[in-house]
């Protein structure tokens, strides 16, 4: 544990003591907790303390809070509690032990079985979400945990919906300058790198991102700078997974179903992420 780290041996609500810092996200500090009593791990997210000034931010926090707390699947790591300690807001979640799949990918593709194991999986959790009227935003290897699961493979969890739309829920800054900032880069569907609104399927254009990753250890764009992968993602036909990986063999279905993904045109993807599982269900059965 930190000594220097004020939060440590801290208790939240008499319930949550802070026991050592996970890491650093883009909005959130993450660290391991306890539910005492229990003997409970917890994982305590709390807004990062630049961030927790600006109500931007804030809104953004809490707009995860309410979305997650809606959310009850065994592939998403569900909020227990939300609450605020020195004027910064934090989230109390299931503890997942596992694997970040952003440090798995940097060993270098998986294997096809293996990638639309996981892929179904995410899209399953992806697709709760969808159902209850939730856009996530920023699908991304940093936002799955691969946890550990002895014998039983991989068991992929989908967090951090803190970028996430709820449908209808308003009081969104809807402005070209703002939809810019919302989301990460590489994984970010054409119309949301143009600012434009984004339903499901930027999702579903996220995660044909993320399954292209994994099957060729490559992002389908890449760029000097943040501006040439948005320009990539909204002008650039992405390549095949054979032309990614020439090294590798990838099914004609499988590539069809990549491709369809990635389209430019939201009207041409899978029409939410159980659309998308469902295209991917005969491939995984033939992996």
């Amino acid at each position: 544990m930190d000594d220097a780290d004020p939060r440590i041996g801290t208790v939240l609500q008499g319930r949550y003591r802070v026991l050592e810092a996970l890491g650093v996200g883009g909005m959130g500090v993450v660290y391991r907790g306890e539910r005492l009593g229990l003997n409970k791990p917890v994982a305590i997210k709390f807004l990062r303390g630049d961030m927790a000034v600006q109500d931007e931010f804030v809104v953004r926090f809490e707009r995860e809070a309410r979305a997650m707390s809606q959310l009850q699947h065994p592939h998403l790591i569900p909020v227990i509690d939300f609450g605020v300690v020195d004027a910064t807001p934090y989230l109390v979640l299931e503890y997942v032990r596992g694997d970040n799949l952003y440090d798995v990918l940097r060993k270098g593709p998986m294997p096809v079985a293996r990638a639309l194991t996981i892929m179904r999986q995410v899209l399953a959790g992806l697709g709760h979400a969808h159902q209850q009227g939730i856009v996530h935003r920023d699908v991304k290897p940093d936002n799955v945990i691969l946890a550990d699961a002895e014998g039983t493979g991989d068991h992929a969890h989908l967090f951090d919906f803190g970028l996430a739309k709820l449908t209808g829920g308003g009081g969104e800054n809807t402005s070209p300058a703002a939809a810019y900032a919302i989301g990460t880069p590489s994984y970010m569907s054409p119309e949301q790198a143009r600012g434009e609104p984004v339903d499901v399927r930027s999702d579903v254009y996220a995660c044909g991102v993320l399954l292209f990753e994994m099957l060729t250890g490559r992002k389908p764009f890449r760029g000097d700078n943040s501006r040439d992968v948005l320009r990539h993602h909204v002008k650039t036909p992405p390549p095949t997974l054979a032309e990614a990986a020439p090294d590798r063999t990838f099914s004609p279905e499988l590539e069809a179903v990549v491709a369809r993904a990635l389209a430019k045109d939201p009207a041409e993807r899978p029409a939410d992420a159980l659309a998308f599982a469902e295209e991917l269900e005969p491939l995984a059965l033939r992996a």
